[in-house]
């Protein structure tokens, strides 16, 4: 078992560290790999071993999910674009031919129409077509067509409203995005802390089977020495089984996590199955800063909490377009240019170019939509989810205070308990190695040093778990606060 130092003073870069020791169980841990999963469908598996780093590099750069919701952002930077697009001019052009009291009459255009971000709609262009009374005359008018909305539909409120929604869904985007890696993250530490607290486990678990073993073993030779009842080699065998249950068991349980993390950190299942997984051990730093130190940049760095306040601008704009579309429509309509006819199509358009008479034209449209109930609905759901917006946002916000709150206080508390375990390890220790010496002496039994050898095994247990545990609340601390380590 590792022993667990914490240092406060000294080197800077070791200021607050734990330190992992290494020890001669990792090789007992490599070779159990091999016996237990060496082959897959008949071919090697290799030990891929990871840090902390290693994993969390894998997971960015291979997770199936960080590569869907980054299609997902590249298809709200598109939908950016195809909002510019509603205000992209159009090239139109047009030919017919009619037959009216026998006669075939012809009229043709060109053009180019467009909307302008005030809600007006403009046409540029030139039209002829073959007068009903006088046929083979042509009329030719060349010149600007302009429809400006004085109530619904005006302005840049209503018009841009589109344009800017789609913006903030971009922006939107890319927090879920960052929020997605957060979790990730945090997710692979998780999943780390899992495989290598699973894989501790294990290893506290073969060696107290040894240990075990090692006492049926000299116990076998007191007996046959006649100096202990057969009855202490019966009690210490079924220990013995017992604790090979438990190395079985510890066994699935490291097969279960390595399948966890694998999962995060492959985007290819045949690779995945091709390794055997091993974490290299390593302990976070105690984090010696105020919780007030963290709460001013809280909310600036929190992914959920810029979301939230996205959610309420576009509830926002979606409320301005909906009051605007609940008006009455008045349009003024104006038209400009100049008007030629002449004997052909070709002969009207020249005409109307050169030295044509001078046309033009204002006129208004108005509408009010009888009842307006369909309209008047959509602005109440639009007045409401703004309500929503507004609650969901404190909600956020106190969440995320109130979480990190909770977090900070867990990874304190993990903190000590990686202490307070380390010591109830080593004496666990010390009560083993005493009681042998005395069970050698003849002044203890089989009885006691399994108890004691339980007592080591539940001490290393809760020491992992401690690490694991104090690993895995910097993970959650980090996550809430928007950092990525």
């Amino acid at each position: 078992m590792g022993i667990v130092e914490g240092r406060r003073g000294g080197d800077s870069a070791a200021h607050g560290r734990l330190t992992v020791s290494r020890v001669p169980m990792k090789r007992i841990f490599t070779v159990l790999l091999c016996l237990a999963g060496s082959t897959l469908f008949g071919e090697e598996r290799s030990i891929l071993v990871l840090t902390k780093e290693e994993a969390m590099t894998r997971a960015l750069e291979r997770n199936l999910g960080i590569k869907i919701v980054r299609a997902a952002v590249e298809i709200a930077g598109q939908g950016v674009e195809l909002a510019k697009g509603s205000f992209d001019p159009e090239l139109t052009a047009s030919f017919n031919s009619a037959s009216v009291d026998d006669q075939n009459l012809e009229s043709a255009g060109v053009g180019v129409n467009g909307l302008v971000a005030t809600g007006g709609t403009y046409s540029v262009g030139i039209d002829s077509s073959e007068t009903l009374s006088s046929p083979g005359d042509f009329d030719a008018f060349a010149g600007l067509t302009f429809r400006q909305p004085l109530l619904r539909n005006f302005g840049f409120s209503a018009n841009l409203a589109a344009l800017r929604i789609a913006r903030y869904q971009f922006d939107l985007s890319e927090w879920e995005y960052k929020q997605l890696l957060l979790d990730t993250i945090a997710s692979t530490i998780f999943a780390f802390n899992d495989l290598y607290e699973a894989q501790k486990n294990l290893e506290s678990a073969i060696r107290i089977r040894d240990l075990t073993n090692q006492t049926v073993m000299d116990n076998d030779k007191r007996v046959s020495l006649g100096a202990m009842a057969r009855l202490d080699i019966v009690e210490a065998q079924a220990q013995l089984a017992s604790r090979d249950d438990r190395v079985l068991s510890a066994s699935n349980n490291v097969t279960r996590a390595q399948n966890r993390i694998k999962q995060l950190i492959f985007d290819n299942a045949s690779e995945a199955l091709s390794y055997q997984l091993q974490a290299e051990a390593y302990a976070e730093s105690e984090v010696f800063d105020e919780f007030s130190t963290y709460l001013s940049a809280l909310l600036e760095n929190s992914p959920n909490y810029h979301i939230g306040e996205i959610a309420l601008e576009i509830a926002r704009l979606r409320l301005v377009r909906d009051k605007n579309q609940a008006l009455p429509s008045l349009d003024l309509i104006a038209q400009f240019g100049f008007s030629g006819s002449g004997s052909s199509m070709g002969a009207s358009i020249d005409s109307a170019f050169s030295g044509g008479e001078e046309t033009y034209s204002l006129g208004a449209s108005f509408g009010f939509p009888i009842m307006n109930r369909s309209r008047k609905a959509r602005e109440a759901i639009s007045v409401q989810r703004e309500r929503i917006a507004e609650v969901d946002l404190e909600s956020i916000k106190q969440a995320i205070q109130l979480e990190f709150f909770a977090s900070f206080e867990v990874m304190q508390t993990n903190f000590k308990r990686v202490y307070a375990t380390q010591l109830a390890r080593e004496l666990a220790e010390q009560s083993l190695e005493a009681g042998e010496k005395k069970l050698n002496a003849g002044t203890s039994s089989t009885f006691i040093i399994l108890r004691l050898q339980s007592d080591l095994a539940l001490a290393e247990l809760r020491e992992i778990s401690a690490i694991a545990n104090y690993n895995r609340s910097v993970a959650d601390f980090n996550r809430l606060r928007g950092v990525l380590e």
